[in-house]
């Protein structure tokens, strides 16, 4: 809903309490499946901010990416964002893709990084993700900057299978990125109860 989308401008009258970063990948070259690097935010008033996004695929490029390749896009990435917005030490990053996680911390640790690259929590189940996520949304708690058009895109069409009362497993690329980056720190956005601090 447009209620959802805010301006760059706007996101930045807010407070934020902590950042973060998302990453989901996919290395296929027969399918529409994308890598999405999300950048985002926990507010003060306990607002999720999606302010930035970075998304890729490997169908149509000449030489696909790999694992080995994800760490110098991520880190241009996350550097750009905390010029612009500020520092995510966190990363988490789809733990079913063992092999970037560690092309990753690699990355780190022969370049002296202060960035944390790690797993991904994927204990709350989808259902349950979705459902906080449109909790927020319908209170106006999860918002996302007008130039993240992949995240809006996928947002307005994303869907459930058509034979299961399950969530299709497309089109949700920035939306997973998304998920794990506010995932650990679920606690802090959307209403509270009172006298309860975040």
């Amino acid at each position: 809903e447009k209620e959802s989308i805010i301006t760059t401008k706007k996101a930045k009258e807010f407070k934020f309490m902590r950042f973060s970063c998302g990453v989901d990948t996919s290395y296929s070259r027969n399918s529409e499946d994308t890598f999405a690097f999300i950048f985002g935010g926990v507010t003060t008033c306990r607002k999720w901010v999606t302010l930035a996004e970075q998304v890729y695929s490997n169908k149509d490029r000449e030489t696909p990416l790999t694992p080995s390749d994800i760490p110098l896009l991520l880190v241009d990435f996350l550097e750009r964002c905390r010029t612009e917005f500020g520092f995510s030490k966190n990363v988490f990053i789809d733990s079913a893709d063992a092999g970037t996680i560690l092309e990753c911390q690699k990355y780190k640790k022969n370049h002296g990084l202060t960035y944390i690259f790690q797993g991904a929590w994927k204990k709350t189940q989808i259902i349950d993700r979705i459902n906080l996520q449109s909790g927020w949304m319908a209170h106006g708690d999860f918002l996302i900057v007008d130039t993240c058009k992949e995240s809006i895109r996928e947002l307005n069409i994303y869907s459930w299978q058509e034979d299961k009362d399950v969530p299709e497993d497309r089109n949700d690329h920035t939306i997973n990125a998304s998920q794990y980056a506010w995932l650990p720190f679920k606690s802090y956005i959307g209403n509270t109860k009172e006298g309860e601090k975040p």
